[in-house]
Formats: C-alpha cells, structure tokens, sequence
C-alpha cells in the first residue's frame, strides 16, 4: 500500500519517493519531508475481498507555514480518492479521519505534522 500510495503521490507532484517522500520512516534528512505509515485499520471483511487499513501521512518542515501548506496538498490529493487503481490494486475509498495536527517539534526545531486515513482496498 505504501509503495502504492507514495507513487500516486509523486505522480501528482506533492514530492519524490525516496527524495523527499518515504516509506514506513521518516530519515533524519532532509529537513522538509514527507512519510508514510501503515497501521491497523479494522479487520478484513469476511463476505468479499477487501481490507481496511489504516495510513497515516506525517509531514516535517522547518517552517510550521510551509509543513501545514504540504500537508494540506496531501490532503487535497487523496481525501476522497475512491474508485482507483494505484499499481493494480483496486481503491474504492481513502478519507480522513480528522484534520492534520501537530505532532511534536523535535531537536532541530522541526515542527512534525500528521494526519491519519482510512482505507478501503481490495486484498492482494
């Protein structure tokens, strides 16, 4: 899912994979970034081929400005998605769960935001 999501992402031009966008960590470099996370979601249906887990997107910045600004174009980009195919696998929804908030300022000074996502997708 995270290679799935982090390709749409670049393809919309929020960011590069391995640049400035990663998967399942956050790398001390570069400064302004963006992850993305895999967590657990609600069990796996029973009466048809899907699952739905849980993505959360942290976004780091020097600037809160500048984080907030990136973190609502992720946000803008896949809030809503639903019916797509990303990499072959079938999306019929990805929403937010809340608004994005802060997560902590770490030693550099470098405000951390996030924000999670629910996913519903067809099983591999």
């Amino acid at each position: 899912m995270l290679a799935e999501i982090g390709a749409y992402l670049a393809a919309k031009s929020i960011g590069t994979v391995g640049t400035d966008i990663f998967l399942g960590l956050m790398p001390d470099q570069p400064d302004n970034c963006i992850a993305l996370f895999e967590y657990a979601g609600s069990p796996p249906d029973l009466h048809w081929n899907g699952e739905y887990p849980g993505l959360q997107v942290r976004v780091r910045d020097k600037s809160y400005a500048a984080a907030r600004a990136k973190i609502g174009e992720v946000m803008g980009q896949l809030h809503g998605l639903h019916e797509q195919m990303l990499s072959g696998t079938r999306y019929l929804l990805i929403k937010a769960r809340g608004s994005p908030e802060v997560l902590k300022r770490d030693a550099n000074n470098r405000v951390e935001l996030f924000v999670n996502f629910e996913v519903m997708k067809e099983r591999d």
